[in-house]
């Protein structure tokens, strides 16, 4: 069941308002933003996944992109970040880095997180104004990774993009590694892997497309020219760069999961 919050709490992205509502996972209600695009639908849908950080915005410049080309968005909030019931990934991690036992809390903690992305892919999928065969995931980071877990663990997702996934895990985690790999290996839909050539590291994903290409999987790389002042900025391409990745996952979207006019 979704729970639509007071139009009072409502935030505002240009002509896209944003509704807050909550959506259930694991016995908690958790926070999400709901972005419609113009048109009565049935929409397809994409929801959005936020990277690592403890505080978190309703990305409305993604939002804004992906409604304007007929997408209705779902940016979902997992257990644990910026005031999400729950406990937060700190909590959950707690053992020394570069131990065994802190590489498996955080694929353990990574599940768990993925488990809310399931829910919330179930929360779209109910809403009368979506297409229910029609859903796709798309993050940044650990939102990236965790949009390619669902995308594993759930058959039904249409369409996968995933921007930088443990690009600032994959040295620091060696355990991640097959952990994450092994994951690939079962997506069944199409996925497209974006970096900008100066991220953290390019390692995940060139074997990411290594893994799902030979497991028979559908996967795309495209790796954008250096962008902003350090890593940092590069690794936030999805938020800080719409301009230039709308041109590669619009059309990739377009394909696999078609537009509002389907």
């Amino acid at each position: 069941m979704v729970a639509a919050v007071p139009d009072s709490q409502t935030s505002h992205a240009g002509p896209h308002p944003a509704e807050p509502l909550t959506y259930p996972s694991g016995g908690r209600e958790l926070p999400a933003h709901r972005y419609r695009p113009r048109g009565r639908g049935p929409f397809p849908a994409v929801v959005l996944n936020h990277g690592s950080g403890l505080e978190q915005d309703t990305k409305p410049g993604v939002a804004e992109v992906l409604t304007a080309a007929g997408y209705l968005v779902l940016v979902a909030r997992r257990r644990g970040y910026a005031g999400a019931p729950g406990p937060s990934r700190l909590d959950e991690v707690t053992a020394p880095t570069g131990t065994p036992d802190h590489d498996a809390q955080v694929c353990a903690r990574l599940l768990a997180e993925s488990d809310d992305v399931l829910a919330a892919l179930r929360c779209v999928r109910a809403m009368p104004e979506v297409d229910p065969a029609r859903t796709a995931v798309m993050g940044s980071s650990y939102g990236g990774i965790n949009s390619l877990l669902a995308a594993a663990r759930d058959p039904a997702v249409r369409a996968c993009v995933s921007f930088a996934a443990a690009a600032m895990s994959w040295g620091p985690v060696p355990g991640l590694r097959p952990f994450l790999l092994e994951y690939a290996a079962k997506i069944q839909c199409p996925v497209l892997l974006l970096q900008a050539e100066n991220d953290f590291d390019l390692t995940p994903s060139a074997a990411l497309l290594e893994r799902l290409r030979s497991a028979g999987g559908t996967c795309e790389r495209h790796l954008f020219p250096p962008f902003g002042a350090d890593e940092r900025e590069a690794h936030q391409i999805w938020v800080h760069a719409p301009h230039l990745w709308a041109p590669v996952v619009l059309p990739f979207l377009a394909r696999h999961l078609g537009g509002a006019s389907q």
